[in-house]
């Protein structure tokens, strides 16, 4: 789990909103990291210097045709802040 903290604090992630399902919206306490590329990790901020970790995994970048690959639909999100 220690490489879940260096991906967390890796200054050249790139950092977006999470989406919620049952809401259908994007959730600003939820941080999705994207680091390497295409490797995530989702946390759900839970107060000034806490969180919760929810997920991680390696997002495809590849899709069938007409449709957008994971990373893709990740990186269309607005930008984490």
């Amino acid at each position: 789990m220690h490489w879940i903290k260096t991906a967390l604090q890796d200054p050249s992630s790139e950092c977006y909103q999470g989406w919620d399902k049952w809401r259908k919206r994007y959730d600003r306490s939820r941080r999705v990291v994207v680091v390497m590329a295409n490797y995530v990790v989702v946390i759900s901020i839970t107060g000034a210097k806490t969180a919760d970790f929810k997920t991680a995994f390696v997002a495809e970048t590849q899709a069938p045709d007409g449709q957008l690959s994971t990373i893709d639909k990740i990186r269309m999100s607005p930008k984490w802040k």
